[in-house]
């Protein structure tokens, strides 16, 4: 492989017709998300400290779980919770403007497009391995209510891109999220070979090619559709990009390939007993003084409602290991898998304040960013 990629000739963009009844839908979806997870949430925590302050002996829960019984029973509470569960099964779920319909209805063209993008492409960038043993811990837990998961059908990459896409406010730039964490990486060093850990549909490592043309970026999922997904963006973009399928737990890269591998939002994705095989995985392909980085969700210490809310966020959408996630010692397990240093600090530019006129704001949501040294 060549260490500067070469740039490809642009192809056509693979795009799903989204009728304006759909866009409009989608818009109203939300407009009530943000109106959940900002006045409902204040409106909540109001509540939350009214009967406290009510109780007997006035002192506010120690942890989660004490937090969440006196949540249980707000209105507010219960209205979120709602919100929380339904709109995300409304996005994908409605008749004619859910995600699932919408795609249903371009099938054949979609899959046409998604097929030949795979066809004209040389083996070594994109590799499916269609006996691959997928992990149980993948294979049963439906992620985001996304039913059947993320490989079980040939439009599941498309679903899950609109999924996310449609989450963030119509007016924000859904890849965003992604420059930011690039941005918190050590920036005095090179990074020649990368690995996006979980590539999904790809959206991560093409805004990292795009800022750092001269990496071989390589890309690894379980999903075959994300993969293929993630190929033909690529090749939209005239990138070079060498995608894989594969178990993070058993990668078939050489020891010491890689300058930085980089996740987003996939530690809180995969069960405790898994963790340890997956980090020592991660540090068998850096190179010596090579990064394991990405941000994730978590606990906002000393916060028992806003731990509640999170913890809640496990449940209502169907994040399966999220909260066994919250209480992994992760800096030690990261040690044991070979890391020689580890640094894990609040990511600030990622945590979102709820504004309370009159009030301090209160963080509704907490983010780490997470830098693991080999």
């Amino acid at each position: 492989m060549n260490a500067v990629p070469k740039p490809q000739p642009p192809t056509p963009a693979l795009q799903v017709q989204e009728s304006r009844e759909f866009r409009v839908y989608h818009s109203f979806l939300r407009a009530a998300r943000n109106f959940m997870e900002g006045a409902l949430v204040a409106s909540m925590h109001d509540s939350y400290e009214r009967t406290i302050a009510e109780t007997a002996d006035r002192k506010p829960p120690q942890d989660w779980r004490a937090a969440e019984s006196v949540l249980d029973a707000l209105t507010e509470y219960q209205m979120y919770c709602w919100y929380y569960r339904n709109l995300q099964r409304f996005k994908y779920h409605r008749p004619s403007l859910g995600i699932f319909a919408t795609l249903q209805s371009q099938r054949e063209s979609l899959l046409s497009q998604l097929d030949a993008a795979a066809a004209a492409t040389p083996p070594e960038q994109l590799r499916l391995n269609p006996r691959l043993p997928l992990p149980e811990y993948f294979r049963f837990a439906p992620f985001h209510q996304h039913t059947g998961g993320v490989a079980h059908d040939d439009l599941d990459g498309v679903a899950y891109e609109i999924g996310r896409r449609t989450t963030v406010p119509a007016h924000a730039d859904p890849n965003g999220i992604y420059r930011l964490l690039f941005e918190a990486l050590p920036q005095d060093r090179a990074y020649a070979r990368v690995l996006d850990w979980g590539t999904g549909h790809g959206a991560a490592l093409i805004e990292w090619q795009r800022l750092h043309p001269e990496s071989e970026c390589h890309g690894v999922d379980l999903s075959a559709p994300c993969l293929k997904l993630a190929h033909a963006r690529a090749r939209e973009n005239g990138m070079r990009l060498f995608l894989s399928q594969q178990d993070l737990e058993h990668l078939d890269f050489a020891d010491g390939t890689f300058d930085l591998v980089f996740f987003n939002f996939m530690l809180h994705e995969l069960p405790p007993s898994n963790t340890p095989a997956l980090l020592a995985e991660a540090c068998r392909v850096l190179k010596p003084g090579g990064l394991f980085a990405g941000h994730e969700f978590h606990l906002r210490p000393g916060d028992a409602f806003q731990n509640a809310l999170q913890c809640s966020h496990a449940w209502l959408n169907n994040e399966t290991y999220a909260v066994a996630w919250y209480d992994t010692p992760i800096e030690q397990l990261a040690k044991e898998a070979g890391f020689s240093r580890t640094t894990v600090q609040p990511f600030e530019r990622l945590i979102r304040s709820v504004q309370r006129p009159g009030r301090a704001p209160m963080n509704g949501n907490w983010w780490n960013l997470y830098v693991f040294e080999k």
